[in-house]
């Protein structure tokens, strides 16, 4: 069983809740019976075929509902924890006007206590329960030495559920747990940490991340736990770092509806035709001899989208323009929208998220840009390469892992630092390939035929449960 606050189609704000659709079917595919459990929103009160079990009882004796649906998609079956007073609001982790909801400790210490509730009760029991990011962090203490193994996977650092001590008594686990070499954490405690040291095994998204948030350069406070542990990047340690995927079902040229043509490795010309209607559906002019160049992101400080603004002028006297998809910091998406009145009819801007002028981008562009300053995993460059979008991209995490230098036979163009110069350097050099249109077909072609599907990933995390088993029988 796979615990998570958000799962697609039925709660999405990023990644997270894709991985959580398609790794299940995936585990599936290779003969392993799969179920998730995530909380009711607002969003899902009115999803039809619930199937509505006795309420539930956690070990506070709160009542909640719990109910069954099929994954709309594989057919999975997802468990829904139902609290109105918890969950029954417009947004998963707060509302656009006023950040996030005070009480998120209490909220989703209630979903790990009901999680550990609902598997105690189940008629069929998961050997392994793997608890996704800091949301469903507490349950691994809340089953401690009675329930299945547990496995946590950390998607991203940078995000730890850090609450004030005064709230701890909310969730009802004993005091002696905030010890420091427990859940205790810079005068509170953590969700993030209690995944990293009450579980069985510990998980990240990419090798390469594994290994930096082992630092103190990188590691955000949790290195010297993560240390404790093993990190080390691979399997053979303690803390592992298995790439995500993507489903090469769900991210197909050759089928996908949403593009204005369809195309494939031995037949390109539907990618000239969405290029063309990208640029007219956006009013952009569709630049000669020069790359189109996409972005489809959160806009926050991650994710290295500022360090576009101070070379914007120079792209776009090289004839390269821009199509920018996403939502996030004010100030960033202000940034983006005074490029546009900057440079009419090269630049084009869409707040938003809108998964049809996604899968138009990724078709459409020549370039798909990811400068982020650390990038855990990443799905976007690994979607753009399956549709011929040649990533530009930091060498950080898993960008890292999974975009190889195209001057040493590789897929992409990587810089360094973070800082607009060398952002620069890299589209320079992907467009001067670009222009040899030889070169840059046998580029493309490599980035289509990377095999970054889930089914590649399966065996990793079998070895993963392996350990988590081992692990919790030891105990």
């Amino acid at each position: 069983m796979l615990a998570a606050s958000e799962v697609y189609p039925f709660a999405r704000t990023g990644g997270l809740a894709d991985v959580l659709c398609s790794l299940p079917a995936a585990l599936e595919r290779s003969g392993h019976q799969v179920s998730l459990i995530m909380p009711l929103y607002r969003s899902l009160e009115n999803l039809p075929g619930i199937d509505w079990m006795p309420p539930c009882r956690t070990l506070l004796g709160e009542e909640f509902g719990l109910g069954r649906v099929l994954h709309p998609d594989t057919g999975t079956p997802v468990y829904l924890i139902s609290r109105d007073s918890y969950f029954d609001r417009e947004g998963i982790y707060g509302s656009p006007e006023d950040g996030d909801y005070p009480d998120n400790s209490l909220r989703f210490s209630f979903f790990c206590r009901a999680v550990a509730a609902a598997v105690c009760s189940l008629r069929i029991r998961p050997d392994v329960l793997h608890c996704h990011d800091w949301h469903s962090g507490l349950i691994p203490a809340y089953l401690l030495g009675t329930g299945p193994a547990t496995v946590f996977t950390i998607h991203n650092l940078a995000y730890q559920g850090n609450f004030p001590v005064d709230q701890f008594i909310l969730t009802g686990l004993p005091e002696s747990l905030l010890e420091p070499e427990g859940l205790g954490y810079q005068d509170g405690f953590s969700f993030m940490k209690a995944g990293i040291v009450m579980s069985d095994a510990v998980s990240t998204v990419s090798p390469t991340y594994a290994r930096e948030i082992s630092t103190p350069g990188q590691g955000m406070g949790m290195d010297g736990f993560l240390r404790s542990r093993g990190s080390g990047g691979s399997l053979g340690t303690d803390i592992g770092g298995i790439l995500n995927g993507i489903d090469f079902d769900v991210w197909d040229p050759g089928s996908d509806d949403s593009t204005a043509a369809r195309f494939g490795v031995g037949s390109m010309g539907g990618k000239k035709h969405c290029r063309s209607e990208l640029c007219r559906e956006l009013g952009i002019d569709e630049p000669t001899g020069a790359p189109l160049t996409g972005i489809v992101s959160r806009l926050i400080h991650q994710k290295g989208i500022d360090l576009v603004f101070p070379i914007i002028g120079r792209l776009i006297e090289s004839g390269v323009s821009l199509v920018v998809l996403g939502s996030g910091d004010d100030e960033i998406e202000a940034g983006l929208e005074r490029l546009v009145q900057m440079y009419p009819g090269r630049v084009s801007v869409t707040i938003g998220y809108d998964d049809s002028l996604a899968r138009k981008i990724f078709a459409g562009s020549d370039i798909f840009l990811m400068p982020s300053r650390f990038e855990p995993c990443g799905l976007a460059q690994m979607i753009a390469m399956r549709y011929g979008s040649v990533p530009v991209v930091r060498r950080t995490g898993g960008l890292a892992d999974t975009v190889f230098p195209a001057s040493e036979g590789g897929t992409g163009f990587l810089f360094e630092d973070d800082e607009p110069g060398a952002l620069f350097d890299a589209v320079t050099e992907a467009s001067d390939c670009f222009r040899d249109r030889r070169k840059w077909a046998w580029i493309r072609r490599r980035c289509m035929l990377c095999n970054n599907s889930w089914n590649e990933r399966v065996g990793e995390y079998e070895e993963l449960y392996a350990l988590a088993l081992r692990t919790a029988k030891g105990r």
